[in-house]
C-alpha cells in the first residue's frame, strides 16, 4: 500500500438480545430492517434520513440478521449494525430503536429485549449499554483502516459465505462460484459507493489498486461449495412477499494475497454485493482451512 487510507468511519455495533419467544416468517432481514426504520422514523426522525434516505444498496449501514427462524421464549440471539461515515454518528439512536421495537414487537414475529449493546474493535469488544446498568461510556469508533491487518498474509484461505451474496457480472446476477478477483472487485465496488454516499473519498484510490487486482488474478480457487439461496421477503411497509436470493457456502483459494487479502479481511465489516440493507453480502475469512482459525 502506498498511503495510508483515506478517512472512512466505521461503527460496528453488535445487539444481544432476549427472546421472548420470536417466530420469523422465513428470512428475518427485511423484518429487522423494516422494524428498525419504522421505529427510526416515528422517535429519531433525524437518523431516519441520514441511514434510510437514498436506495437501498446506497444507504450508509450493513445488517446482519440473527441466523434462524424459531427463538423459544428466554433464548438469545445476535443482531449486527454496521454504521458507516456520518451515520456511525446515530449510534446511540439506533440502540434506542432497537430496544423499543423490542418492546413494541416486530411484527409478526414477536417481542424481544435488548440485553447488552457493544461497539466490535479489532482486538475485541467494548460495551456501552446493558440492561442493568443502562448507558455505562460513550463507545469508541473506528475506522476502515483499523480493520487492515498487518503481517504475513497465508497462501491458504476460506471464504465463507453467511448470507446471500448478490453480485453482477455483464448485467446478470452471478450464479456460480465466484473467483478471487470478483470478490476483490466487488469489494472495492462496495467501498466506492459508500464513500459516494458519504461524500468522501474511498479508503484507497481507484489509481492506487491495478496492483491489487494483478496480484487478485493470480489466486487460483482451489474448491467451492456454494448454492443459490431462494428467499421470501416480507415489507414491512407494503405487507407484500417478495422472492429473491443470492450465493450461499464456502469457497477455498490460494496464491499470493500479501497485498489483497487484508482489504478483504476489513472488507467483512461492510460487506459486498446488492441487498446490504436487509443483511446480504455478509462474509467470513479463514485463514487456516484445516484447522478453520478465522482473521478479523
Amino acid at each position: 500500500m502506498n498511503q495510508r487510507p483515506a478517512p472512512f468511519p466505521i461503527a460496528p455495533l453488535r445487539l444481544r438480545l432476549r427472546s421472548a419467544g420470536l417466530v420469523f416468517p422465513g428470512y428475518s432481514g427485511s423484518l429487522w430492517h423494516g422494524g428498525l426504520g419504522m421505529m427510526l422514523q416515528r422517535h429519531f426522525p433525524a437518523t431516519f434520513r441520514a441511514l434510510y434516505g437514498g436506495q437501498d444498496d446506497a444507504r450508509p449501514y450493513a445488517l446482519r440478521a440473527p441466523a434462524g427462524e424459531r427463538f423459544p421464549p428466554g433464548s438469545r440471539l445476535t443482531l449486527d449494525l454496521k454504521l458507516f461515515g456520518d451515520a456511525s454518528q446515530h449510534l446511540f439512536a439506533c440502540t434506542q430503536a432497537i430496544a423499543l421495537l423490542g418492546e413494541a414487537g416486530i411484527d409478526p414475529a414477536g417481542r424481544f429485549q435488548l440485553e447488552r449493546a457493544s461497539v466490535l474493535l479489532p482486538d475485541g469488544e467494548a460495551s456501552f449499554f446493558t440492561a442493568d446498568d443502562g448507558l455505562l461510556q460513550p463507545p469508541p469508533l473506528t475506522d476502515f483502516s483499523d480493520w487492515l491487518p498487518a503481517g504475513q498474509a497465508p497462501r491458504h484461505i476460506e471464504v465463507r459465505l453467511l448470507t446471500p451474496l448478490r453480485i453482477k457480472e455483464g448485467g446478470d446476477l452471478l450464479r456460480q462460484a465466484p473467483d478471487y478477483g470478483q470478490l476483490l472487485h466487488r469489494l472495492f465496488g462496495r467501498l466506492d459507493q459508500l464513500a459516494h454516499v458519504m461524500g468522501s473519498q474511498p479508503p484507497l484510490a481507484k489509481g492506487e489498486r491495478a496492483a491489487l487486482h494483478d496480484e487478485a488474478r493470480q489466486v487460483t480457487r482451489l474448491a467451492a461449495e456454494v448454492r443459490w439461496q431462494q428467499l421470501d421477503r416480507r415489507s414491512a411497509r407494503t405487507r407484500q412477499q417478495m422472492s429473491f436470493g443470492g450465493l450461499q457456502g464456502d469457497l477455498r483459494f490460494a496464491g499470493d494475497m500479501t497485498q489483497t487479502l487484508p482489504w478483504l479481511v476489513a472488507g467483512q465489516q461492510v460487506h459486498i454485493g446488492g441487498k446490504t440493507a436487509f443483511g446480504f453480502g455478509a462474509y467470513q475469512i479463514h485463514i487456516d482451512c484445516e484447522t478453520g482459525g478465522s482473521l478479523g
